[in-house]
């Protein structure tokens, strides 16, 4: 699979394919370009989270949280282990008070809540704090073994 990637130094929009093995370079100033890391969960805001699920070339699992629900604050390092055991769904959070306009258009009436998104699509909602192996479970149809 391909990804387009922002080059630090000139801006430029490369396409990378991310099973290479080589460093990949801008291919308009030759400075070297990071591939995204999945290995911690992105934050996404009201502004950016349709654009990113709507381009994701990945299954994209969203938490929706916020920082006073207990829960929440369990389920945290669920995800984050999840998203360094595995690289085929990208891990994500949306704090639902600091961005409720996404919230409600998915109608997250409680939190936690994980919405799987695939091809812009919702494909999974899993309601409520779940331990690492539960959660792996849920997620199996989706989760590539590389």
């Amino acid at each position: 699979m391909s990804a387009i990637v922002k080059c630090p130094a000139c801006g430029a929009r490369n396409r990378v394919d991310e099973s290479t093995t080589k460093k990949p370079l801008c291919g308009k100033c030759q400075a070297p370009l990071m591939l995204q890391q999945t290995s911690v969960p992105i934050h996404l805001t009201d502004a950016t989270f349709d654009n990113f699920i709507r381009k994701s070339h990945k299954p994209v699992l969203v938490d929706f949280w916020a920082s006073w629900c207990a829960p929440c604050r369990l389920v945290a390092p669920v995800l984050e282990s999840f998203a360094q055991s595995q690289h085929s769904i990208i891990v994500a959070k949306l704090d639902t008070e600091q961005n409720p306009l996404i919230a409600s258009k998915f109608q997250v009436f409680s939190i936690p809540t994980l919405i799987l998104f695939e091809n812009g699509q919702e494909v999974k909602r899993i309601t409520g704090a779940l331990p690492l192996q539960a959660l792996e479970a849920q997620l199996k149809p989706w989760i590539r073994v590389n």
